[in-house]
């Protein structure tokens, strides 16, 4: 259960430089009437597409094997990449918090290409510190759904793949009867009983589940309602394999479960319902970002635009694993038939999770909850 720990300083944000285009000229003058060089070449309109087209400069194979950081599917998508493509990659498989602290401990010699996680404010951040290649736009970005595409920040720094639920209500019938059980969150944090859910500064999903909470009543209201209930029994687990034993052994009666473990554990035959509250459940969007200082920025790319593929969405939907479980954001892909078609997500913005990740997370290790 919730041990305090330390949590890691945020670093100063970096001053992003500006990218300066020099040409090779005769005089070196500009006909400055239109932008374009002496040399006759249209100079770009803005920082983001000189970055767009100094990106695409780069784009070309070394040979090099890339490496992804990341939790759900790597294992299985990176050797899938290779077969299909042709490109070297290795998955290295981390759980959300321990991929951001190895990409900290990183950052003077990052040995990572590409990312693949839960939690676009933890992304986010990584951007706004100058870790991400950003100004780059894969083709496949066409293929996204409406919804897809309202995920997509503009400056490219990191793309959506799918988006489930990080926490669902999820009560053991045999303790609790669907009529007792909470059909609101709300209902959740009042419920009569021991609850509990996963660590927001491990688990990736954790942080999205508790930051869309904070986002829904605001910060102060969200800390004292979480206050109360720690008051009147609440466990928080490293992650949500945990939270699901503990449901199940009894040792919490109702939990905020993400959907994946939610619906395994209900479809393995056990004790277990599931409630998708109408509000809406907090939402976890799992985005692939590449590293600014990517050996291999081809092969990079062409993994981001293989995961944004309609066809690899599908195969990732069907899956006999619990992954499976998720929202595809390309157009015309289903999600898995045991799951609500149209559910609806709380998910805070991507700058306002990114603004209030510490100071959430350091409240939360403060609590010293045992």
């Amino acid at each position: 259960m919730y041990t305090a720990m330390g949590m890691r300083t945020r670093l100063t944000s970096l001053t992003a430089a500006a990218l300066l285009l020099l040409t090779a000229c005769g005089g070196g003058a500009s006909n400055g009437a239109d932008g374009a060089t002496a040399g006759g070449a249209a100079a770009p309109a803005s920082a983001q597409e000189a970055a767009q087209e100094a990106a695409e400069d780069t784009a070309e194979d070394t040979g090099e094997t890339i490496y992804l950081y990341g939790n759900d599917f790597v294992d299985f998508i990176a050797p899938k990449f290779a077969e299909d493509t042709g490109f070297r990659i290795e998955a290295v498989h981390y759980g959300g918090g321990e991929a951001l602290a190895k990409i900290e401990a990183e950052q003077g010699n990052p040995q990572w290409d590409v990312l693949m996680m839960d939690g676009h404010g933890s992304v986010r951040s990584l951007a706004d510190r100058d870790f991400l290649l950003t100004g780059w736009e894969p083709e496949t970005m066409a293929s996204l759904s409406e919804l897809g595409l309202s995920y997509v920040p503009q400056d490219r720094a990191y793309f959506p793949i799918g988006i489930h639920a990080s926490a669902l209500i999820a009560y053991n019938t045999n303790l609790v009867s669907e009529a007792d059980a909470p059909r609101t969150w709300e209902q959740f944090f009042a419920y009569a009983g021991p609850v509990g859910h996963a660590d927001p500064a491990v688990a990736a999903p954790a942080y999205p589940l508790v930051s869309a909470f904070f986002d829904k009543w605001g910060i102060e209201e969200a800390k004292r309602i979480y206050t109360q209930r720690f008051a009147d029994g609440m466990n928080v687990y490293p992650k949500n394999g945990p939270v699901g034993n503990a449901l199940l052994s009894g040792e919490i009666h109702v939990a905020a479960l993400q959907e994946h473990n939610a619906y395994g554990l209900q479809l393995a035959g056990e004790p277990v319902g599931v409630v998708w509250p109408e509000e809406g459940a907090p939402g976890s969007l799992r985005v692939v970002a590449i590293s600014k200082h990517t050996k291999n920025p081809a092969a990079a790319k062409a993994f981001v635009e293989y995961m944004m593929k309609p066809e690899t969405q599908a195969l990732l939907t069907s899956l006999e694993s619990n992954d499976s479980f998720f929202t595809p954001l390309a157009e015309g892909v289903p999600s898995r038939a045991e799951r609500d078609p149209n559910p609806t997500f709380l998910l805070p913005s991507a700058e306002w999770a990114s603004e209030h990740e510490v100071e959430i997370k350091t409240w939360f290790a403060d609590q010293n909850i045992n």
